[in-house]
């Protein structure tokens, strides 16, 4: 007797399930609205991070509906640079909570303190404001804008990974807030228009990350109060002192992100949010740093926050050479050198057939991802579904969702496109020059097909 095929779902069927279990363990922090505790989910034995509204907070007050708008606002959003949301609900006694990735490490205000005179070095510096930046052009692509952009609210993971956490006060760009709170945010990293209660667009969360880098570079903030001026004032009329006044190895071209990001005219400020992200990820590039987690990495185990053994969980056995920074010469500085050592060579009295000792035995490789507005390159475009972190030749150079086509020198490239969450697509392509080349891949789907 063959077996009847059975009918399809009815429309409206659900799955029921036992009552999920999270066991609260530690407390890890807490603020006006709100704790974090570190939890179990008691069926998988995960450790995740449990925000959990106190109990002086009523529910249903302006701060009990903020609380809510958080949890449906970053259940809504999947990005590399923002924790994860499991789950959400109310407790037995009435308390909402949310369930969150736990990161395992510290946040950016700490990890800033370990540091010689609390000033992180430039490059480290530069990697934790591109994973910021990133984090806030993915949410400014969405309409939404952070509003408490500090170091408190940057988490620093012993793998690498940087989140931009806290989104109790975002809001959508031109929504007319009903709190009733006044001006809402934290003084010291509020912006101008911030500070005046005026509408707030994705270009005041520019000004408070120049403020939260900046103050990762020297260990202080660019407006800071005195007995003659509250911190407010400063932000709003004041000049401040130019980095390189504070640290005299903050090159010129971060001293130049800084101050487009603290003008006091948001119409002066970056463009885009991307355009600040092209700017951070051109300086690393040139700087050498060839892999901005293991670099990251590398900084955690100087600062004494991952020993060697955690060093090689985060990087794996063979990838600990990634941590090492391998400056590359700049062109005009090899030029200078080669003239240089022609004159000296010539007024020796030596040969032609010496000079050829001046130039550069190791001239800078083909292969590879190249600063934008290079000429005569090749472009890869990327569509990841939900989000991917593009590494080109083992090289990150974006995060999607990006609308900015990722340069590259023509030829044949390695292309991984990594979610943690998802499985990790590996591609080889090759790019002519002026050319474009497109992936476009669900790795949702890919994951799946796995199983």
């Amino acid at each position: 007797m063959t077996a009847r095929p059975s009918a399809p779902p009815a429309s409206g069927l659900s799955i029921a399930t036992a009552p999920r279990v999270w066991k609260l363990l530690d407390k890890l922090g807490e603020g006006t609205l709100s704790e974090v505790w570190r939890a179990a989910h008691e069926p998988l034995g995960r450790d995740v991070a449990v925000k959990l509204l106190k109990s002086s907070v009523a529910p249903g007050s302006q701060l009990g509906v903020r609380f809510d708008r958080e949890a449906a606002l970053l259940a809504s959003m999947a990005h590399q640079n923002i924790p994860q949301v499991h789950d959400a609900g109310v407790s037995p006694e009435g308390r909402p909570f949310i369930v969150m990735e736990l990161v395992d490490g510290l946040s950016l205000g700490a990890l800033t303190k370990r540091a010689p005179a609390e000033q992180l070095p430039v490059d480290v510096a530069a990697v934790i404001a591109l994973k910021i930046a990133r984090a806030l052009e993915y949410v400014h692509l969405r309409g939404v804008i952070h509003r408490d952009c500090k170091p408190s609210n940057v988490l620093v993971s012993r793998r690498g990974d940087v989140k931009l956490a806290d989104f109790g006060l975002a809001r959508e760009v031109g929504e007319t807030s009903s709190e009733g709170l006044g001006v809402v945010g934290t003084p010291a990293y509020m912006s101008p228009e911030q500070v005046l209660g005026d509408r707030l667009d994705f270009r005041s969360d520019l000004f408070s990350f120049g403020i939260v880098f900046y103050e990762m570079l020297t260990a202080r903030r660019p407006f800071e109060e005195d007995p003659a001026r509250t911190v407010m004032q400063k932000i709003r009329l004041d000049r401040y002192t130019p980095p390189r006044a504070v640290r005299r190895d903050v090159p010129p071209v971060i001293e130049r992100v800084l101050g487009r990001c603290l003008e006091k005219n948001p119409a002066h400020r970056y463009p885009s949010t991307g355009a600040l992200c092209d700017d951070l990820n051109e300086y690393l590039s040139r700087a050498g740093v060839s892999s901005h987690e293991a670099r990251l990495i590398a900084h955690l185990r100087e600062a004494g926050v991952l020993d060697h053994d955690g060093e090689r969980r985060a990087l794996g056995p063979v990838a600990s050479s990634w941590a090492k920074v391998t400056v590359k010469r700049h062109p005009l500085r090899a030029v200078a050198l080669a003239q240089g050592a022609a004159a000296f060579a010539l007024a020796l009295g030596l040969g032609t057939a010496e000079l050829s000792l001046a130039r550069d035995p190791e001239p800078t490789p083909a292969l590879g991802p190249r600063p934008m507005g290079t000429a005569g390159v090749g472009y890869l475009r990327v569509l990841a579904r939900p989000w991917a972190e593009i590494s080109v030749d083992g090289v990150v150079v974006d995060t999607t969702p990006t609308a900015r086509p990722v340069p590259l020198a023509p030829g044949s490239h390695f292309v991984r496109l990594r979610n943690p969450a998802c499985i990790t697509e590996d591609r080889s392509i090759t790019v002519a020059a002026g050319g474009v080349v497109w992936i476009d891949v669900d790795l949702r789907a890919a994951s799946e097909a796995t199983r």
